[in-house]
């Protein structure tokens, strides 16, 4: 049987590049700025300069591409890549719009994560896999992540 037990959450402030309609959906790219992470296993800091690369259907549900470069507090480097699905929200964007955040649940944000490293101390993380559920706030997004393992 599998369970899912807490592995991390994270913060990071986002850039907006909005590139627009294109013949394969509405495409915005999110630059990743620099954050935090923790959890029961592991914490440091996110490094600026990894990306979402979106894509919108006509029907308003978009499809996540984001790669980011996680950095333990002991100095190892840890490569997350993660796709997911998100739906935009008028209320969202409203309450985005006069600078509060929203909760978990508010609009659909759910990613599916894999990482790799070569740090021996967190080599158990490239065999794990991630689910999680995201929100965003009014200075980037935060996300809380579960691990997959079998009970």
């Amino acid at each position: 049987m599998l369970t899912l037990e807490p592995l991390l959450t994270f913060t990071n402030p986002i850039t907006v590049q909005a590139i627009g309609a294109t013949p394969f959906g509405t495409r915005t790219t999110y630059i990743v700025g620099a954050g935090t992470f923790e959890g029961p296993r592991l914490r440091g800091t996110i490094l600026p300069g990894g990306g979402d690369w979106m894509t919108e259907g006509a029907d308003g549900l978009c499809q996540l591409d984001v790669r980011k470069t996680f950095a333990t507090d002991d100095g190892a480097l840890i490569d997350v890549r993660y796709t997911g699905l998100y739906r935009y929200s008028e209320t969202v964007s409203a309450r985005l719009a006069a600078g509060l955040s929203c909760d978990f649940g508010d609009t659909l944000f759910q990613v599916q994560a894999r990482f790799a490293t070569g740090a021996d101390k967190y080599h158990w993380l490239n065999a794990t896999l991630a689910v999680g559920e995201a929100c965003e706030t009014a200075q980037g997004v935060r996300y809380r992540l579960y691990a997959i393992v079998r009970a």
